[in-house]
């Protein structure tokens, strides 16, 4: 695996009480501009990961909501990566807490990060993906359903691209995963022949 690649971190969204449930793994490689994180910032970000992974959600939520609120303090033309992942797994926190409104307003945040076009493409899919589980779960079944197929895209983009090579497992679990949660919503929404195809394609990877 290259240098300037992550490996991938599990993001465990919590299941109890909500409507939709999935694990997600997302990988993210190291960028420049995210390079002049302090250390400081880097502990209380690894403290939020860690309860995350654990489920402990009443840690968690109050964890990563400090990361965030450092996260925003960041110029929002630099460090990308380092805010859309803060975003990223305060929302799961917040899912986790069956908090759902809130892990939509965090997944906002998360996805402006992406849309100014400096992620790369697992990441990216990160975003799209828990805002889409956190709308689908507040009851914004559409709204999860555009949000899970950007987030797909984005899966099946980073699959193809140079870092897909180095990551081929992760990215394709992660994208394996996605398609069934997705099928979940669908199947909601009464589109069973939409959810199918989902499945279809997840038992391909």
């Amino acid at each position: 695996m290259k240098a300037n690649i992550l490996s991938a971190a599990l993001i465990l969204v919590g299941c109890p009480g909500a409507i939709f449930c999935q694990d997600v793994a997302v990988t993210a490689k190291v960028t420049t501009p995210d390079d002049s994180v302090t250390q400081q910032y880097m502990a209380l970000d690894q403290e939020c990961r860690s309860l995350v992974a654990k489920r402990d959600a009443t840690n968690a939520v109050p964890a990563c909501k400090r990361v965030s609120e450092e996260a925003d303090k960041f110029d929002r033309k630099t460090h990308p990566i380092t805010r859309r992942g803060a975003y990223v797994f305060y929302a799961t926190a917040l899912i986790q807490a069956q908090k759902y409104r809130e892990a939509v307003e965090a997944g906002d945040k998360a996805v402006a990060v992406v849309r100014m076009g400096f992620d790369d493409g697992s990441g990216s899919s990160a975003a799209y993906y828990i805002r889409g589980q956190a709308k689908a779960d507040v009851g914004d079944l559409a709204g999860g359903d555009t949000d899970l197929e950007q987030a797909e895209k984005f899966q099946r983009d980073a699959l193809a691209g140079p870092a897909g090579q180095d990551l081929a497992r992760p990215y394709s679990y992660t994208l394996k995963r996605e398609l069934m949660f997705h099928a979940q919503v669908l199947t909601a929404m009464g589109n069973k022949d939409g959810a199918s195809k989902k499945l279809e394609e997840a038992s391909r990877l």
